[in-house]
Order: C-alpha cells, then structure tokens, then sequence
C-alpha cells in the first residue's frame, strides 16, 4: 500500500497514512484532533509525479505548463524545436501608420519616375514580400485620419500606375 500525506486545517498537523490507491482522496481523521484532513501533495515526491507525461506544477489546478508559462494544453501536433504554438504566438500585423503610408506613396512615385525616365522596370528581390505585408496592412482599418490618408495614397497611386502606363 502506498503512503500518503494529509494536512489538519484546524491544529495544521501534517502526517502520513498507508492507505489503499482507491481510498486516497477520501478525507482522514487527524490523529491529534480528529478533524477531517485532506490529502496534500507531499513536496518530497512532487518532482516524481506526473500527469500526462509531463510533471506536474503545484499547486496543481489542472493547467498544463510549457518552460515556466501556463498554457491550455499540452503539445500534440509537429512544432518546431521545443516551441508551444500559445507561447511563441506572433503579434497580429498592426495597420499602416500615416508616416508609413506617405513613406510607400514616396517610393512609388520614386519608382515611377525612374520608369517614366529609363524606360526599364527596376527589379527589386525583396519587393515581392513587402508588398504583400503592405498590401495586407493597407486592408486593416485604422483611425479615421489613416483612413482618410490611405484614400489619397491609393488614387495617388493610381495616378502613378496609370503615368507609368501611358508613358510606354
């Protein structure tokens, strides 16, 4: 039979009882006052229990833990390296500040100036990337002022595009 340990909450005695699995958390008698203890989770023993698979953090209220973070369940897919997909979340993308949209409006009136000038399409490698995290912090809804900004930039834009197109 196992031994368990238990813990009076009137005169804070803490003993140890052999008792069969089944009668484990069923309440016992202190020996000193006879009071009704519960079982607690002895501190000597903590680093050998575990429940599914894992060890267990105590106080113990049902959580799962990840590196030190609580976390709503364990790992059960395929991740990278020993990342929990709760813990490494990435930050939602953040809509394009006011700078930032006259910044890309600047940059394509660059470019298309330097089309209108040469003739040539500049190649740029990571323009396909940018473009794409542009284009999706173009669509999020920002204030009222971002808005009215990023009407402008996009006939602008437009303007620039349709510039580029007649001076083929």
């Amino acid at each position: 039979m196992p031994m368990y340990e238990y813990q009076c909450p009137e005169c804070d005695l803490r003993f140890e009882l052999l008792r069969p699995a089944r009668e484990a958390s069923v309440d016992q008698p202190c020996p000193t006052c006879d009071a009704d203890s519960r079982r607690v989770m002895s501190k000597q023993w903590s680093a050998f229990v575990f429940r599914d698979g894992r060890p267990r953090q105590l106080p113990d209220d049902g959580g799962y833990w990840h590196l030190g973070q609580k976390v709503s369940q364990p790992i059960t897919g395929a991740v990278r390296g020993i990342e929990h997909p709760e813990v490494n979340k990435k930050a939602p993308p953040k809509p394009l500040t006011v700078e930032e949209l006259e910044r890309y409006e600047y940059s394509k009136e660059q470019h298309t100036r330097q089309v209108i000038e040469t003739g040539i399409e500049p190649v740029d490698s990571r323009a396909g990337a940018q473009q794409q995290d542009i284009n999706k912090r173009i669509r999020m809804r920002g204030s009222k002022r971002q808005e009215t900004v990023k009407r402008r930039v996009a006939k602008a834009v437009q303007n620039l595009d349709y510039q580029k197109r007649t001076a083929k």
